[in-house]
């Protein structure tokens, strides 16, 4: 198992619109991946704090075979500009310094192989 987890930071505001249009994205990309056994998106519970996003792939090779894939594309396309469900863009060094345990709330789960 090779497990990818991917924090994204997400002003307060443009929450519900970012959930919806990654759960969208989900849900129409993430069928067409081969070697992923899973994949989930978590609420923070600290609206201050990052969404959570990880992904289970069989191995390496796969998750190497769905970064070069226009399915991975697809889903990290830009949105049209002024979209409010775009996450925030990070400034190098603006990193989250860890500082204690997380709490998500999980609001949306795939699970590979299922047709």
């Amino acid at each position: 198992m090779y497990i990818v987890t991917n924090r994204i930071e997400v002003p307060a505001e443009r929450a519900a619109a970012f959930e919806e249009r990654f759960i969208g994205n989900m849900r129409t990309n993430l069928p067409k991946v081969q070697g992923l056994a899973r994949a989930t998106l978590d609420r923070p519970v600290d609206p201050a704090a990052r969404y959570k996003v990880t992904m289970e792939f069989e191995s390496e090779s796969a998750f190497e075979t769905w970064h070069d894939s226009e399915a991975f594309r697809a889903s990290h396309a830009k949105p049209a500009a002024g979209n409010p469900s775009a996450p925030s863009a990070q400034t190098p060094g603006s990193e989250a310094k860890a500082s204690g345990p997380e709490h998500h709330i999980r609001i949306e789960t795939f699970v590979g192989g299922r047709e």
